[in-house]
């Protein structure tokens, strides 16, 4: 297959914005049986599977994309790679875990407002200096992403928040008090 590109000159198609290779929702490229995952690739899926997923190049997505892509390339394999092949809860929500000065950094889904409207976003911020950051972003008294930097125990609750699009508008002055066990509420 690969010899047969190269000395047929087959080419797959570039997305324009980055360079990747243009994937669809099976992982496929634009030419036949060629799959790509990770940083090499550039989604462009008409139907994207939630709206707080984005792509960003990093290890944890290439691994997430990695692993649907085998999935694909099985179905693909068994010749039934169709509609029934659809992307897991990996791709419902943009989520990343590092660690940055001894602080555990969360980032969930549309943790700095990508793609909102800045009129519409209301954040939510708790600080405890040397200890933790919390910062919510609330539009239309529902949270669509957040970041947390520290041991806050709070990934999973704000997780829960943001997938169930629960509102937050009778309590959200309330949401970040400390004295205040929210994940007993939202877990």
């Amino acid at each position: 297959l690969i010899d047969n590109l190269f000395i047929n000159n087959i080419k797959p198609e570039l997305s324009t914005t980055d360079g990747g290779l243009l994937v669809n929702q099976h992982m496929q490229t634009t030419v036949k049986d060629v799959f790509s995952a990770g940083d090499v690739c550039s989604v462009a899926w008409e139907t994207q599977s939630s709206p707080l997923w984005f792509q960003m190049r990093l290890w944890t997505q290439a691994r997430h994309m990695g692993c649907y892509l085998a999935r694909c390339i099985c179905e693909s394999l068994g010749g039934a790679l169709n509609d029934t092949v659809t992307p897991d809860f990996c791709f419902e929500i943009f989520n990343h875990v590092t660690k940055f000065f001894g602080f555990k950094i969360v980032l969930l889904g549309l943790y700095n407002g990508q793609g909102l409207h800045k009129d519409d976003i209301e954040l939510v911020v708790r600080c405890t200096p040397r200890l933790e950051f919390i910062k919510l972003i609330v539009v239309g008294d529902r949270v669509k992403g957040a970041i947390l930097v520290g041991e806050t125990d709070l990934e999973e609750t704000v997780e829960n928040l943001i997938l169930n699009e629960i509102d937050v508008s009778q309590f959200k002055d309330h949401l970040l008090n400390p004295d205040i066990d929210v994940e007993d509420f939202f877990d």
